[in-house]
């Protein structure tokens, strides 16, 4: 089920924006919870504009943007506006009769003015602003945590593949890789996955390294489990994950349907180090991924600022509370 344009008491300016794809399952649970609430909301995507959304805005004599952004069965007026939940937007779309020249100019003027115009508005709470999840790149959140006091695994970033050789030895021989970015790509009109895979002596030297940056890590093992953290606020929920033997244990994706999820508390210091990295890192939100060794250290593996999390029943219900008590909140304040 998804859950539409907007919830709340009739007639009411939404006071939460919603930004995500049409079919957003994980937003779904928030957005219900909302709705029981009776906290109005607009929900939308980049994608509806210009086709389906309008924006209309003019600079008052104090410096801040007034008017409205709309679509087909509501909109917001930006002067009632309080909270903005960016989840997961889809890119501007076009229509066919522009040529691609003219639908790159035009994306361009719509980042600069949509997500400009609401990104200039004070006092608004944002679940994460569109440019701190840009910036939680890779050598960012790696930063960030060791900073903090959290462990994290020998990395080489490099398209120089003479430098994973002496790498790999440093490791002990037993080196990951991993995508950058996220891990979803299309090839052929196919969508496929990328996960974390082994790179075994044969490869260390592969001259295909060369053709852009790749991403190389000591492998934490033997790993005794996984750790999924969810922070919303400065709350943090956290569950423990387990794989049978098999490629799951490489990389829990890889086999989500014999996984098992287990509430957990994490230790004080760990907790504290996780807050330290995401207030480096400016983020209200994210899903954190740790390993845990045989000796009990947890291992900073990533940082997704805008991870799933409705995936895992034993924390499922209390993210989604916390989720809508802080949009609410946001909605409530004058």
């Amino acid at each position: 089920m998804t859950i539409g344009t907007g919830g709340g008491t009739r007639g009411t300016s939404p006071r939460v924006l919603v930004v995500t794809h049409d079919l957003d399952p994980t937003a779904d649970y928030v957005l219900r919870e909302l709705n029981l609430r009776q906290v109005p909301f607009w929900r939308t995507d980049l994608a509806d504009f210009p086709q389906q959304m309008s924006l209309t805005v003019a600079l008052a004599p104090g410096g801040q943007w007034q008017g409205s952004m709309s679509g087909i069965l509501r909109g917001i007026d930006l002067s009632e506006l309080r909270a903005v939940w960016w989840r997961k937007p889809t890119a501007f779309r076009w229509p066919g009769t522009m040529t691609a020249p003219e639908q790159r100019f035009a994306s361009s003027q719509a980042k600069r003015s949509v997500i400009g115009t609401l990104g200039s508005l004070p006092s608004v709470l944002w679940v994460n602003r569109p440019e701190r999840n840009s910036d939680c790149t890779k050598p960012a959140q790696l930063t960030a945590a060791t900073e903090a006091g959290l462990a994290v695994p020998a990395t080489l970033i490099t398209n120089d593949p003479q430098a994973v050789r002496p790498f790999a030895e440093a490791c002990g021989g037993r080196i990951i890789t991993k995508v950058l970015g996220g891990i979803v790509h299309t090839e052929d009109g196919k969508r496929g996955q990328l996960y974390t895979s082994r790179v075994p002596p044969e490869r260390w030297d592969d001259p295909r390294i060369a053709l852009t940056a790749h991403l190389f890590q000591q492998e934490i093992t033997p790993k005794a489990y996984e750790i999924r953290v969810t922070c919303v606020a400065g709350e943090l929920f956290a569950a423990r994950i387990d794989a049978p033997d098999g490629p799951g244990q490489l990389d829990w994706r890889t086999d989500s349907a014999n996984l098992r999820y287990t509430g957990i508390d994490l230790p004080l210091t760990v907790r504290a180090a996780i807050l330290n990295m995401l207030y480096r890192l400016g983020l209200v939100y994210a899903a954190i991924d740790l390993i845990v060794d045989a000796a009990g250290t947890p291992w900073l593996i990533d940082v997704n600022a805008g991870g799933q999390w409705a995936f895992i029943d034993c924390t499922r219900t209390a993210i989604t509370q916390a989720l809508a008590d802080l949009l609410e909140k946001a909605a409530r304040h004058d």
